[in-house]
């Protein structure tokens, strides 16, 4: 099972593309160590990523750097596939 889902992220990551905004440069991972993570109370809304990770019940997303920076600083990335 491990093996199909390191081979599935690899594919994401060859695919060479964010897969919030579509951007091509400068791609990493973002992980979250639980799916539970995505949803903590007290917040009013979950991200755009957030439920894009949820719907797709995966932990990591490839993302460009500037989507990456946003999602750790809490504003909002530009999304074009949800």
């Amino acid at each position: 099972m491990a093996t199909v889902r390191r081979n599935e992220l690899i594919h994401r990551l060859l695919a060479g593309q964010c897969e919030l905004c579509e951007g091509r440069i400068g791609l990493q991972v973002h992980h979250i160590r639980k799916l539970a993570d995505l949803d903590k109370s007290g917040r009013p809304e979950r991200p755009s990523w957030a439920r894009l990770m949820a719907m797709r019940k995966r932990k990591t997303l490839v993302v460009c750097q500037a989507c990456h920076q946003d999602i750790h600083a809490g504003r909002a990335t530009a999304t074009t596939r949800i």
